[in-house]
């Protein structure tokens, strides 16, 4: 992982975990923050509000270092069942679908309580969410 990708992951965690106002941009994508996962290989950063869900996705090759494009999701109410949390919105090819598991996930030397997929028409990324609960390795 290349020295942009490692800096830009503390900020975009950051923006994640912060309180959102009713200013929305990269920084607070979404009111209310409820819920942040990311992954990387490719890029990706996911922040579930109580207005709605944005995922950006990094630019060509996923990367973060280039252009970032920001999908926006209606709001939709987790359903929970044996402590996997799942999220679904949006209907056929404009549907996302999030399940986060309660499994430690480390990524960039820190660690997160919950492993994360996130489902798109048949594309599947994978990643870490929810707060930050360890340092760096």
């Amino acid at each position: 992982m290349g020295p942009t990708v490692k800096l830009l992951l503390p900020v975009a965690l950051l923006a994640l975990a912060g309180c959102a106002t009713a200013d929305r941009g990269p920084i607070n994508p979404v009111g209310h923050f409820q819920y942040g996962a990311l992954g990387h290989d490719p890029f990706w950063i996911l922040a579930i509000g109580d207005d709605r869900i944005v995922l950006t996705l990094g630019g060509e090759g996923g990367r973060a270092d280039g252009g970032l494009a920001s999908f926006e999701y209606p709001r939709a109410l987790p359903s929970e069942a044996d402590g996997v949390r799942r999220w679904q919105s949006g209907e056929g090819t404009g549907s996302i679908s999030i399940e986060a598991r309660p499994e430690s996930c480390s990524q960039a030397g820190r660690t997160y309580p919950d492993r994360v997929k996130v489902k798109l028409s048949g594309r599947v990324l994978e990643g870490c969410g929810g707060r930050e609960s360890g340092g760096r390795g």
